[in-house]
C-alpha cells in the first residue's frame, strides 16, 4: 500500500506543476489532487509517528473528514 501512495503522491505533484505551467482551467481540475496530496501526507505522518491505535484511528478519521470539508469549501469558492 505504501508504494501505491508514494506513486500517486508523486504523480499528483507532477500534474499540479504541469497545470500551473499550462492553463488556469487545469488548475481548477487539479484542486482535487492538491487535497489528495495533503490528505495522503497527513495520513503518512500519522502512520509513522502515532503508535496508539485508538488515537491513530481518531486522527485518521479527522484527516478524512477535514479533507472532505476542505474540498467542499474549495468547490463553494469556485462556484
Amino acid at each position: 500500500m505504501f508504494i501505491t501512495e508514494w506513486i500517486i503522491l508523486r504523480f499528483s505533484v507532477l500534474f499540479l506543476l504541469l497545470g500551473l505551467c499550462l492553463e488556469v482551467e487545469i488548475i481548477i481540475l487539479l484542486l482535487g489532487f492538491i487535497v489528495f496530496h495533503v490528505k495522503t501526507g497527513i495520513i503518512t505522518i500519522l502512520h509513522d509517528y502515532v503508535h496508539v491505535k485508538k488515537v491513530k484511528l481518531i486522527f485518521l478519521s479527522l484527516a478524512k473528514i477535514s479533507s472532505i470539508e476542505i474540498s467542499k469549501y474549495i468547490l463553494e469558492f469556485l462556484l
